[in-house]
C-alpha cells in the first residue's frame, strides 16, 4: 500500500507547494481537502459543515463527515464522532476532538502503515493560525485547546505500534507540538 499524506492546517504549509508532493493517498481535514487537492476529505466540525456545504458537495474525492447528518450532503458518508482515547477501530466512526485527528484516524482505519503528517503544527506562527483564511482569531482557550488535542495523539502511539503504522511529522520551521511521532523537516518531501 502507498504512503498516505494527512494534511492538516498548520500555518507551516503557508507556500508549500502541493503539485510537488510525490505520488500517494491524500486525506485533508476540512479546507485543506481541495487546498491541497486531496483525495478524501475528513471533517467533524459543525460549523464548517453548514458554512462550506457547496464546497463539500462540489468536493471531487471521498467525503467523511463525523457530525449529525440533520441537514445531509449529497455524496457525504456520514460517521458517528466518538470521544474518547485513542483511535475507533470502528468503520463507522472516527474519533478526535479535532478534524485533523480525525484525519489521521481514517487513514488508521483505511490500513495505511506508512503515513505523512504535514500542518500538523498545534501552534501560531505569529498571528497566523492556519496556512489559509478563515481561521484568524483566537480565544482565551486556545492555548489550553491546544495542549488538550495534542496529548490526544500521544494516546495513540501504542496502537499505532500494535498495527505496524509509522507516523511522520514532517514540520516546518516554527516545528510542532506534536512530539508523539518521528519528525522531519517539511522540506524533505521534495
Amino acid at each position: 500500500m502507498s504512503i498516505c499524506y494527512v494534511i492538516g492546517s498548520g500555518p507551516s504549509l503557508t507556500g508549500f507547494d502541493f503539485d510537488a508532493l510525490p505520488g500517494g493517498v491524500r486525506i485533508g481535514a476540512n479546507k485543506s481537502a481541495w487546498l491541497a487537492k486531496c483525495d478524501i476529505l475528513v471533517t467533524l466540525d459543525k460549523r464548517f459543515h453548514r458554512e462550506f456545504r457547496s464546497e463539500i458537495q462540489s468536493f471531487g474525492g471521498a467525503k467523511y463527515c463525523a457530525v449529525p447528518p440533520d441537514n445531509p450532503i449529497d455524496g457525504v458518508t456520514y460517521v458517528t464522532h466518538h470521544r474518547g482515547d485513542g483511535f475507533s477501530d470502528d468503520p463507522s466512526a472516527l474519533r478526535g476532538v479535532s478534524s485533523g485527528f480525525a484525519a489521521l484516524n481514517l487513514a488508521y482505519l483505511l490500513g495505511y502503515t506508512e503515513i505523512a503528517l504535514l500542518g500538523f503544527d498545534y501552534k501560531w506562527d505569529g498571528d497566523k493560525t492556519h496556512f489559509h483564511g478563515g481561521y484568524t482569531k483566537m480565544n482565551k482557550d486556545t492555548q489550553r485547546m491546544l495542549r488538550r488535542w495534542v496529548l490526544s495523539y500521544d494516546r495513540t502511539v501504542g496502537q499505532l505500534a500494535s498495527k505496524g503504522v509509522t507516523v511522520t511529522n514532517f514540520v516546518g520551521p516554527i516545528g510542532s507540538n506534536i512530539t508523539a511521532y518521528r519528525q522531519k523537516p517539511l522540506d524533505d518531501l521534495y
